[in-house]
């Protein structure tokens, strides 16, 4: 269902609720100010009626009541204590002990004869002293009640048309730009033009559209660093294997002396080493990405989960002449994650380092009351506060770069582990990289 015709719907009904309650309180309102005005009314009436036979003499009595009666269609019984001296009603026998007094205020009173209600008063004449009751039905004492009722009836009807109408604008204000947004939406695309975001009056819809306008940029980025990327791991790519189909072709054709064979085979083995590390980051990533990819989570001895990276990093230090350095650390600190996973972090970190350094890659690890912090220097130019938040980026290839992953592997792996990494300066002036693992754990041997 469009938004515009749910709100609608939702203003439909929450108008019909808001109208039956309106109708109910008005009916009960003009209820009780009919009955206020028809009390007040019988009371007046029929006192105007009183005070105009007052002290008239018992022989004119019953002709004024009787023209009375005539005129103003009022019924009237007149008595003298248990003797009824007029009444105008015909063969008709009130029960004033089944009348109802409907208002203290007016002292008016309501009785049913012969299925009808009737509204009277008591009062005394003078000066016999005799007992006057004057009744009245409803149309007698209020001649316009309909039109009352009617009236406001209409006033419910049109405030109702003018709610709707309300409605239906509010609607629309509220589906306009929601469209306009949507469009703006389908026109993103990695390849397009990033195009300026509608502007609006409402606070939270420009706020949707500037968000809009962020994912655009960011969509446009990652398009650009994508076709960067597959650029550069093209050349990756294309350089070992030109070497790799070069040399293979010497050597199938029998140019090649014994020992520039045997070299041959070294620079074959090299350049496969290069793809094979490409291709296992690229389908690493891919893994990573994947949110089904598990992590096997336990105790991890840190200084044997160190031991092992430097293990693996030890032959291209070794051809780059560089020096690990890597102090005694307690043997009993432990840290939790997947060993695995981390191995890899820390791996691209070091062989980030080693081909940056001049000289030596030294690892330190400082216990702290609650974590454990692992920091990983190298000696060589260093990486400028600009870059330290984008090197993690995806597709990012710094200076001697190679395919812009290791780094967002790495991140991507402490990030699943909460581990915090951040880059600062070396105390030679080169890159550190400052790991917080969030905890520390001791272990006996």
């Amino acid at each position: 269902m469009k938004i515009r015709n749910k709100l609608i719907f939702y203003f439909g009904l929450l108008l019909s609720v808001f109208f039956l309650i309106a109708l109910m309180l008005t009916g009960v309102v003009i209820r009780y100010t009919l009955n206020r005005l028809l009390y007040s009314n019988v009371f007046e009436m029929n006192s105007n009626i009183v005070a105009s036979i007052q002290d008239v003499t018992p022989d004119a009595l019953l002709d004024r009541l009787e023209l009375i009666s005539l005129i103003t269609g009022v019924e009237i019984i007149v008595r003298d204590g248990e003797e009824t001296l007029f009444s105008s009603f015909d063969d008709s026998f009130i029960d004033f002990d089944g009348a109802t007094k409907v208002s203290q205020k007016y002292n008016v009173f309501r009785v049913v004869d012969n299925s009808m209600f009737y509204y009277y008063t008591e009062s005394t004449i003078t000066p016999n002293e005799y007992e006057m009751y004057v009744f009245r039905t409803a149309d007698l004492a209020l001649t316009n009640s309909d039109e009352i009722f009617y009236t406001s009836f209409v006033g419910i009807l049109f405030l109702g048309v003018a709610v709707s109408a309300l409605s239906l604008v509010t609607a629309k204000v509220f589906s306009s730009p929601i469209r306009d947004l949507a469009s703006y939406a389908n026109q993103l695309a990695p390849e397009a033009k990033v195009q300026p975001r509608p502007v609006f009056r409402i606070k939270e819809y420009n706020e949707l559209g500037l968000a809009l306008e962020k994912a655009a940029v960011r969509l446009n980025v990652y398009r650009q660093k994508e076709q960067e990327f597959l650029h550069n791991f093209s050349h990756e790519m294309k350089t070992p294997l030109t070497n790799i189909y070069g040399y293979a072709e010497a050597m199938q054709f029998g140019v090649l002396s014994s020992d520039e064979t045997k070299n041959a085979c070294n620079i074959i083995m090299t350049e496969s080493e290069k793809l094979r590390d490409n291709i296992n980051q690229i389908m690493l990533l891919g893994r990573l990405d994947s949110v089904n990819q598990p992590y096997h989570m336990q105790r991890i001895n840190l200084a044997d989960l160190l031991s092992d990276c430097l293990n693996s990093v030890q032959i291209q230090a070794k051809d780059a002449k560089i020096a690990l350095i890597y102090p005694e650390i307690d043997p009993s600190i432990s840290v939790f994650g997947d060993p695995d996973k981390l191995e890899t972090a820390f791996v691209n970190i070091m062989s980030n380092g080693l081909r940056y350094a001049t000289s030596e890659l030294r690892i330190e690890v400082a216990v702290r009351s609650s974590t454990v912090e692992v920091f990983i220097d190298d000696d060589g130019i260093g990486i400028p506060s600009s870059e330290r938040e984008k090197v993690f980026e995806r597709y990012y290839i710094g200076y001697k770069g190679h395919t812009g992953l290791g780094l967002t592997i790495t991140k991507m792996i402490f990030d699943k582990h909460q581990i915090g990494v951040v880059i600062e300066d070396s105390e030679s002036k080169g890159a550190r990289f400052h790991i917080t693992f969030p905890g520390v754990m001791r272990q006996h041997r």
